[in-house]
């Protein structure tokens, strides 16, 4: 105020250099000084803070932020959440984890689950560990631990887990079913003691699975699914080898002529089905690559130190109780892996394979995957496409198995180990197919070579999980806020953003009124 009068009295007018009293005049000229100065303040700061401000920006905060809330909540009603899953493939070679999710209202008490996550466990397969079965708990728990991060606390303990052993704990439990047994409560405790994960039925939960379970969820559940067939007739076929174990599961029109062991019936989105699947013990890659061995050396003696390998390249030597020599021979390397199977066993239920086992013609299409598919991607024949003919597999395989050693070793490929095995694993994988299955130059086409579809791997597990899916309640859509609720609050915070505009006009006139208060003339009371 001192300075609104110091420029009043600046303006007033100077008689001989001296300031003079105010007169009337001079009194009226102030007077209208002060007025304009007091607009000029109201003119330029009108929404001066007061405590009613503080009113109108709470209750426009309320309502505004109360409204958003609600809004969010209602357009999420009929959600469903999403359920999971944790399936460990426990290998001859290793063991792997994958994590599953699935919308939980399910398709005909069915989850389309997709892999959402997988990684290997540290170390060998299980059986690796039978002579020191304490050690498998720290790789395992470390395995479950990022398992947890790709699924949501919340979720934990409504989360089932579940492990399947499958050749190299089959072959262990014929042999040693105390060691194969002590491996898998090795196993339960750790799930048990460090996964937060639904784990009620320890038995049911972690377990050696059959060649037949291998092979059918190897196709159906998970071939099946992942290609989408599963609305009309089913045709997709799936061949998986592993380590220690190879299966072929495939849907056949005549399945009602199949013998009831090698069948297999499925519920699966409400319909049933059956097909014909076979696991062959002993017949996956490393136990055919042992038996291929044994021949070599029953062959040239068993007092021989130097054996020949007719499927190893020039220049290739491995050496164990023997040294394999390679010497590569197209010939005697298919004539020696024909010996691997018996094509002159008795046949009960014909038409056979070898060994005397009962297999229909093979029908429609066929995921191969697993040792399949890295063979294939090795001789660089997946590039281009997952079906590469009859043709192009045996000249490239003729022309890679023709390179020597110091040829083949620097190849690129994802085993360097198994480098000095590809042209016999390329000649098994022929014989296996043409020879046993009875595939042809047509129906090889019908072969797909595959990894995975839709980023999901083509296995067991995924088809493990599916149909352990039917067991595991469905969640349905959820309710998060009524259409009732939704109406009343609406309305509630609605008032509280028309009081804020209510309290912000009174926030105005009060700041006013105190103004022209605060600023209201002096009256005169005549001459000074």
């Amino acid at each position: 105020m001192d300075d609104i009068l110091v420029e009043v009295v600046s303006r007033l007018p100077d008689h001989d250099g001296k300031q003079f009293s105010i007169a009337t005049t001079e009194r009226n000229t102030v007077a209208g000084l002060i007025r304009k100065v007091q607009e000029d303040l109201v003119h330029h700061n009108p929404c001066s803070w007061n405590s009613w401000w503080f009113v109108a920006a709470v209750s426009l905060l309320i309502g505004g932020v109360g409204i958003t809330a609600i809004t969010i909540m209602f357009t999420r009603n009929g959600e469903t959440p999403y359920q999971y899953g944790v399936v460990l493939d426990a290998g001859s070679s290793h063991t792997q984890l994958f994590v599953y999710r699935w919308e939980g209202g399910k398709l005909e008490n069915t989850a389309q689950a997709r892999q959402i996550f997988d990684k290997p466990v540290q170390g060998s397969g299980l059986t690796s560990y039978e002579n020191n079965i304490s050690a498998l708990a720290g790789p395992l728990s470390d395995c479950l631990q990022e398992a947890k991060g790709h699924v949501p606390y919340t979720a934990h303990k409504t989360t089932p887990i579940f492990l399947g052993a499958t050749a190299g704990m089959r072959m262990l439990n014929e042999v040693d079913s105390s060691k194969s047994n002590a491996i898998l409560n090795q196993v339960r405790l750790t799930f048990e003691v460090n996964s937060t994960f639904f784990f009620p039925n320890d038995t049911a939960q972690a377990r050696i699975i059959s060649g037949q379970e291998e092979g059918t969820f190897g196709w159906g559940l998970a071939s099946n699914e992942l290609s989408d067939p599963l609305y009309e007739e089913l045709t997709v076929g799936a061949l998986d080898m592993g380590g220690a174990s190879t299966q072929i599961t495939f849907y056949t029109p005549d399945h009602a002529q199949i013998p009831q062991s090698y069948r297999e019936d499925l519920d699966l989105y409400g319909r049933n089905y059956t097909v014909y699947t076979h696991s062959y013990l002993c017949y996956g890659i490393n136990e055919a690559i042992r038996q291929y061995q044994a021949i070599l050396v029953k062959t040239e003696g068993y007092n021989t130190t130097n054996i020949t390998n007719p499927c190893g390249p020039d220049g290739y030597t491995i050496a164990d109780n023997y040294t394999l020599v390679g010497k590569w021979n197209e010939t005697e390397c298919s004539n020696t892996v024909r010996k691997l199977f018996n094509f002159d066993a008795n046949c009960t239920y014909p038409p056979c394979t070898f060994n005397g086992t009962y297999q229909p013609k093979v029908h429609g299409e066929f995921y191969a995957f697993s040792s399949f598919y890295y063979e294939m991607d090795f001789l660089n024949l997946t590039r281009k496409s997952d079906s590469p003919t009859l043709t192009e597999f045996e000249d490239k395989l003729s022309s890679v198995c023709a390179l020597l050693w110091d040829e083949v070793k620097v190849l690129p490929t994802g085993n360097p180990s198994s480098l000095g095995w590809y042209c016999f694993e390329g000649h098994y994988i022929h014989t296996l197919l043409i020879d046993a299955y009875k595939f042809n130059n047509k129906t090889w086409n019908n072969i797909h070579f595959v990894k995975k579809i839709n980023n999901t791997d083509v296995g067991w597990t995924l088809g493990y999980m599916i149909n352990s899916s039917n067991t595991i309640q469905p969640l349905g859509p959820q309710t998060f806020i009524s259409t009732t609720a939704f109406s009343s609050l609406t309305a509630l915070f609605c008032i509280f953003i028309l009081l804020s505009v209510a309290f912000g006009c009174y926030a105005r006139r009060y700041q006013e009124q105190r103004a022209r208060g605060f600023y209201e003339p002096v009256p005169a009371y005549g001459a000074v």
